[in-house]
């Protein structure tokens, strides 16, 4: 498998608009236009865990001939971690199920809640994206 098989530009595309979100919520803002921030930076959260896992799993049935019935979400996280392209399954659960959450029922607890761990989540999928991107290289 080649890096061609597997297209990471979309993905790399997430992660810097999150990048981009979560410093513009950073800065000095009023209240009003940070609010407006602060839902773009959820959203963006929402669709680079989407993606991420779907290029995860994509991976794991190109690389490693997983069916779908093997990657269950736990699964794909676990084999990641096992494979050395994530360090804690655990925390990508934990990503995917916060994704989930404000995807199913928005409300501000839950954005506050996202907006505590999208930094982490940030630091993560770059690890993953790079990972990835050398495992594709090599």
């Amino acid at each position: 498998m080649n890096k061609d098989d597997l297209n990471l530009s979309n993905l790399n595309k997430c992660i810097e608009s999150l990048k981009e979100c979560l410093s513009d919520y950073k800065k000095n803002y009023d209240e009003k236009i940070k609010e407006y921030i602060s839902d773009s930076c959820i959203k963006r959260f929402e669709y680079t865990v989407e993606t991420s896992w779907k290029v995860m799993k994509r991976y794991l049935k190109l690389q490693y001939g997983k069916t779908d019935k093997e990657l269950t979400m736990n699964n794909i996280f676990r084999y990641m971690e096992g494979y050395g392209l994530i360090t804690s399954w655990d925390s990508w659960k934990n990503y995917y199920n916060n994704r989930n959450n404000t995807s199913h029922e928005y409300n501000q607890e839950k954005a506050s809640e996202i907006l505590s761990i999208a930094e982490k989540f940030l630091v993560d999928a770059e690890e993953f994206y790079n990972n990835l991107s050398k495992a594709l290289n090599s």
